[in-house]
């Protein structure tokens, strides 16, 4: 009789045993699967904050232009690139500020490859210089160089503060600050570097 009775301690025994590996089995593939997609979304906010700080356009300079006639300037042209370790900038996504003492102007794209002058004054045209090996139609990609013209509402005259700001859909906003010469009689003159 004395051992019957340990033979059924030692079952139950054994099935609380097995109960217990079980539960904490299911608790062990509920905490993998709670890593795993904790680790995906983690991987997914890495590559959209990369992507915000990373990308952006690089201003090489600024150009204006019709100054002869009234010493006050009407358009514009800002030599954009990619800055280095960005990724392609959709020109559609893309708006550029500019900013006076008096005024101010927010210019929407208006397409690829457009005459200068024949794009409405809220937007501004693009012109590829250089197309790179990544060149895509309507995109600033690495090893392009864009030409984008615009025109000002409000001629921008001697001794005047302007900033111009690049502001894509993702990514930093380029900001450059100039102030135009104190003279201005020239058809093209250099504002900036």
């Amino acid at each position: 009789m004395k051992i019957a009775n340990k033979g059924m301690m030692g079952v139950g025994t054994l099935i609380i045993f097995i109960a217990v590996i079980l539960v904490a089995a299911v608790a062990a593939a509920v905490l993998i699967s709670t890593a795993g997609s904790l680790q995906q979304r983690a991987l997914v906010t890495g590559g959209q904050t990369e992507e915000g700080v990373s990308t952006g356009a690089e201003a090489v300079s600024v150009m204006g232009q019709d100054a002869s006639a009234d010493h006050s300037l009407e358009s514009f042209e800002l030599l954009l690139r990619l800055q280095a370790g960005s990724e392609a900038m959709k020109l559609n996504n893309t708006v550029i500020v500019l900013d006076t003492t008096s005024t101010s102007q927010n210019l929407d794209y208006a397409g690829t490859d457009v005459a200068e002058g024949a794009f409405a004054s809220a937007q501004f045209g693009i012109v590829y210089v250089k197309r790179g090996p990544d060149y895509e139609f309507g995109y600033l990609s690495r090893g392009d160089v864009v030409k984008a013209t615009f025109n000002s509402t409000a001629g921008v005259e001697e001794n005047q503060k302007v900033r111009l700001k690049v502001i894509p859909r993702v990514g930093q906003a380029t900001i450059v600050e100039f102030t135009t010469p104190d003279v201005m009689t020239d058809q093209r003159i250099t504002l900036w570097p």
